[in-house]
């Protein structure tokens, strides 16, 4: 333990819970690699350039204080004959049976997680996720079944680590619940998308104001293959969902859609990178949000674009409403390119609904409320663009009802 403890600089409360719990798990090099990484920086704060706008090492709680708290219930179950995997502290379910061309299984011990020192907080998922260590999804074929993935902590620490491969020509839907009472979770989702397949990664996400939550998710894609991903987030104490994709063979095409609605006390982070390394690759990116008095937002997008990625098409929008003074939105949009032969882009604006909308359908019959409410739920459902209709008006009724119960 004293040799764990020594890896940090100053460790707070939680970075020794996190070195008692990596103690206590069976040796494996690839674990430790992983937990090393996360020990280099420890849990982040304002002086990581990267987590400017989340502290996280403030935020995460003193866990000999953290009291099991009720979950919040995900609308994605409602998507019928989804294959359900759900993981919480406890363990993992798996379903009772599977589809056609998908097969599950259990992981003892798995490779070191590519990239781990620029994802610390993912690694520390990977390095303390147990019971088991990994779970592996294999898609062998096109499955017209939806995977559901349902992450919940209601107690003090849950961390979680899970592989999609998608084999080549295959493809995919992969539902995702971040979910979370109390206490503080990290998950990291890995997908791999063989040449030609194809995947959409649709997350909700939902938690109680005490609750810190981090997942990210890093895609690679190889030649042809198509990744479009749709979130819609509600935020917690502190919550941050990072996407990273890496276009790593020709042709490939990604979609990273969002949504966020916040009220007072809730913090929602979405940061992104997508790094183009091949050639003739396109990314498309939007986000939408809405704050009341008293929530923070933040979006970070950076787009890189690397020397030999000629062809490059990439796009990148994030707006916001600050529905009540006293929200605050921090938006960071990045491009760095070095290729020069690509069409690329990024737009950020930040304001106040409409007036001249608002009047508009005050005077056909509408309450301020309700005129509110109706701008702001066409404004955040573009980020839903192109999403299979039964799933889109899931994500919409969400919308809706937060909506309507905050303004």
């Amino acid at each position: 333990m004293s040799a764990l403890k020594d890896l940090f600089k100053n460790p707070t409360a939680a970075e020794l819970e996190f070195a008692e719990s990596y103690a206590k798990l069976p040796y494996s090099g690839q674990r430790e690699r992983n937990f090393e990484a996360f020990a280099q920086t420890g849990l982040p704060n304002k002086r990581v350039e990267s987590w400017k706008y989340s502290d996280l090492r403030n935020a995460v709680p003193d866990f000999s204080v953290v009291a099991a708290s009720e979950v919040p219930e995900s609308p994605l179950v409602s998507v019928e004959n989804a294959l359900e995997i759900r993981l919480n502290a406890t363990g993992v379910v798996l379903p009772k049976s599977s589809a056609d061309g998908v097969t599950i299984s259990r992981k003892a011990d798995a490779l070191a997680m590519m990239g781990a020192e620029d994802v610390p907080v993912a690694a520390l998922g990977a390095a303390l996720s147990a019971n088991p260590h990994l779970i592996v999804v294999e898609i062998s074929k096109p499955v017209m079944q939806p995977i559901h993935l349902v992450f919940e902590n209601d107690g003090k620490l849950n961390f979680s680590r899970v592989i999609i491969l998608v084999r080549e020509g295959a493809s995919a839907v992969v539902l995702e619940s971040q979910l979370a009472g109390s206490g503080f979770s990290s998950g990291v989702l890995e997908y791999k998308l063989e040449p030609g397949a194809t995947l959409e990664r649709v997350v909700y996400q939902e938690a109680a104001g005490r609750a810190v939550q981090v997942f990210t998710a890093i895609a690679q894609l190889e030649q042809g293959a198509a990744f479009r991903q749709f979130s819609l987030g509600f935020g917690a104490k502190l919550c941050r969902h990072e996407t990273r994709v890496f276009h790593q063979g020709e042709g490939t095409t990604a979609t990273i859609n969002g949504a966020y609605l916040l009220s007072s006390g809730q913090h929602y982070d979405q940061t992104s990178l997508v790094r183009h390394s091949a050639p003739d690759c396109k990314t498309r990116q939007v986000c939408k949000g809405a704050v009341l008095d008293g929530a923070e937002a933040v979006f970070q997008g950076k787009f890189y674009v690397a020397r030999k990625a000629q062809k490059t098409d990439a796009a990148m929008a994030h707006n916001a409403l600050i529905l009540e003074n006293g929200g605050s939105v921090d938006a960071k949009p990045e491009l760095e390119i070095y290729a020069d032969d690509v069409e690329c882009a990024h737009g950020n604006t930040v304001g106040a609904l409409d007036a001249d909308a608002l009047f508009y359908m005050r005077q056909r019959g509408l309450t301020e409320t309700a005129a509110r409410a109706l701008l702001t739920e066409a404004f955040i459902l573009a980020a839903f663009d192109g999403l299979e209709d039964g799933i889109s008006e899931i994500l919409s009724a969400s919308a809706r009802n937060w909506l309507e119960a905050q303004l």
